[in-house]
């Protein structure tokens, strides 16, 4: 099985430090604006004090969205996430998780064919039926009375 290159392996953990970073400085608007909520006489814009920036948030917002482009070019590669429309490098580029589906579905495939060869080695026991000298029915080896009239077998 082919393996993910190391230079798209960091790709993806960058891709991923964007969101965390994006992510940290989206969420830092809120708590500044719980901190200007929390005493507005002191943080009052009208005597001097300033208000809560929301650049902060825009920014971390765009991190995070390119940080998951960043992430998924270093998962599918160029080709596979579709920044390259090349066909030939995206089969080349999605080869790994392309294999490990063939395995999972090989996986599945090999439990399926052991149900059924469980399922054939009890087909394939022998059925022993008796019939009944009253009625002519056939019940099972080991029944006591007959299925049919309900007399002592």
């Amino acid at each position: 099985m082919e393996k993910i290159s190391k230079e798209r392996k960091i790709t993806y953990y960058i891709g991923l430090g964007m969101i965390v970073i994006g992510f940290l400085l989206f969420i830092s608007v809120f708590f500044e604006v719980a901190s200007f909520m929390s005493d507005p006489f002191v943080n009052d814009p009208f005597s001097g004090g300033k208000l809560p920036s929301m650049l902060n948030g825009v920014i971390g917002f765009f991190i995070m969205i390119a940080g998951g482009i960043v992430m998924n070019i270093g998962a599918k590669g160029a080709a596979g996430s579709g920044i390259i429309l090349d066909p030939e490098k995206q089969r080349e580029d999605l080869k790994p998780f392309n294999e490990a589906k063939g395995e999972m579905i090989n996986d599945v495939i090999s439990n399926i064919d052991a149900v059924n060869h469980l399922t054939k080695n009890q087909e394939q026991k022998e059925i022993i039926k008796i019939k009944c000298r009253n009625c002519g029915s056939l019940n099972d080896e080991d029944a006591k009375f007959c299925k049919g009239c309900g007399k002592e077998i």
